[in-house]
């Protein structure tokens, strides 16, 4: 195989990645139906910590694990599967590179973190005020029940969705209540602001060690679309909304004196890959003449009119909910529109680039014939109800089936990058730490002098991710000192 490690569990993720309960006791009654120990068996459900365990008790517990290991492999060695280009050239490569990046943690300034803190609690203080006032009484605004009754009971406001308990006061409802009930845009704000304080604030905190650094956990075998997820903190969540929550990015700086963190982040990647994998003349054309994407399907959408940001986000809209092959309702919800409208855009967006509803198309009879779809990096995946006569099940089936080969794409082409870079970096011996990978965004902490080598080397490799293509990958970089003015 050519490595010096294996992972059991990655190979049937590749295999069925849309399985939730992937773990290795389920994997040993579905493989073997045999049924481990569980680890809340032998910590009475996580009131013992795992040191104080019965010595006899945690060996059998551990055994079990190495048993049921080396004979899932044994068994993955019988069916050949470890030969596995995915498995080979993308997923366990990547293990050493996310081993790498935990190991290096992330700089944290907790003063900053305070601050913000502070912040918040004025803010949500002055929310409460305000709400109370409207209502002229106090009650628990955590509380949805308590919501439901000032809203739809004292307040009468118009009733949107009924629940089997009453009607729904979820973030949906409110923000359709908030276009005309400024009470409902409070109830909005105070949820996100102390969401934000108990989940990110006081949370990381309570993360930081004694050095102000944090420490991620990177998952590679959880998601349904093949990027990567982390726990413990979740980094892909640090928020980057409005003015407080934006202010939390702030707090990842450097950890070398007076330097910077740089991101280097891929532009519009996933439509990018739609305009190869189609051969769309008009998309390539686009994006061969560093055209805005959005701006030129504006262009068809609305012809005869200088494009306002309004169509532009519209356009954008069309572009992104074409790839996921959304239907008319879900983009006329969306973005505000009436069916009628959103029928229409995505009819021009065809007409516009023809070839990508063909594409689309050929992709599902495809699918049809071989129960499957494939990225451009050889990863299957294989498609349940395809060929169901239900036509609501179908219907999500093909929804799946076009969306896949676009986002798995993007999800391989990052980890692709973050493999090669780490070997770049590491045989140029560099100081530099990459240190997160969010969405389509590496992040570094760069040691003094090597910003201008690392900028240039890792936005090549970045960019030149597809060989042989008809269009190069855009990447954009951003610098400064923090995570924040970085982006």
């Amino acid at each position: 195989m050519g490595a010096r490690f294996y992972d059991t569990l990655m190979w049937e993720y590749i295999k069925n990645p849309g399985i939730r309960w992937l773990s290795l006791d389920k994997l040993s009654q579905k493989e073997f139906q045999y049924r481990m120990i569980s680890y809340d068996e032998i910590t009475n459900k996580k009131k013992v910590n795992f040191v104080d365990v019965d010595l006899k008790a945690a060996a059998i517990y551990s055994g079990e694990d190495v048993y049921i290991t080396n004979k899932l492999y044994n068994k993955q060695l019988e069916e050949k599967t470890t030969e596995n280009k995915v498995l080979n050239e993308i997923e366990i490569p990547l293990i050493e590179v996310l081993k790498e990046m935990e190991i290096s943690w992330v700089y944290v300034e907790r003063d900053k973190l305070k601050w913000i803190a502070l912040l918040l609690d004025q803010e949500i203080e002055r929310l409460e005020k305000s709400i109370y006032a409207k209502v002229g009484e106090e009650f628990n605004i955590k509380s949805p029940k308590q919501v439901w009754n000032i809203l739809f009971e004292k307040l009468a406001l118009p009733k949107w969705k009924k629940t089997k308990t009453g009607y729904s006061v979820s973030a949906e409802v409110l923000w359709e209540l908030a276009h005309e009930y400024p009470i409902a845009q409070e109830i909005v704000d105070y949820r996100h602001y102390t969401k934000l304080k108990s989940t990110y604030i006081e949370w990381l905190l309570d993360l930081i060690d004694d050095n102000s650094l944090v420490h991620t956990s990177y998952n590679a075998s959880v998601t349904s679309t093949g990027r990567l997820s982390s726990t413990s903190p979740n980094l892909q969540n640090i928020p980057s909304s409005n003015w407080i929550a934006w202010e939390i990015r702030g707090a990842f700086i450097s950890r070398f004196d007076n330097w910077k963190i740089i991101a280097l982040d891929y532009s519009q990647v996933e439509v990018r890959i739609l305009a190869i994998m189609s051969e769309d003349e008009n998309l390539l054309s686009a994006f061969k003449n560093w055209l805005d994407i959005h701006h030129k399907t504006a262009e068809f959408l609305f012809p005869n009119s200088t494009i306002t940001n309004s169509e532009r986000k519209i356009a954008k809209a069309v572009n992104f909910w074409v790839i996921y092959w959304i239907s008319w309702f879900w983009l006329a919800k969306m973005i505000w529109i009436s069916m009628k409208d959103a029928k229409i855009y995505i009819e021009k967006f065809y007409e516009s680039y023809p070839k990508v509803k063909l594409y689309l198309e050929k992709t599902i009879a495809s699918c049809e014939e071989k129960k499957y779809v494939e990225t451009m990096f050889w990863r299957k995946r294989y498609i349940n109800g395809i060929n169901d006569l239900n036509k609501i099940v179908k219907s999500s089936a093909e929804r799946e089936a076009t969306n896949m080969p676009i986002q798995w794409t993007s999800a391989d082409i990052i980890k692709i990058a973050m493999i090669q870079v780490h070997k770049y970096m590491l045989n140029h011996k560099l100081k530099s730490k990459m240190i997160m990978q969010v969405h389509d965004e590496l992040v570094f902490d760069v040691f003094p002098w090597e910003e201008v080598e690392l900028k240039r080397e890792v936005q090549k490799i970045m960019q030149n991710i597809i060989k042989d293509s008809q269009i190069e990958l855009k990447v954009d970089i951003w610098e400064w000192n923090t995570w924040k003015e970085a982006k």
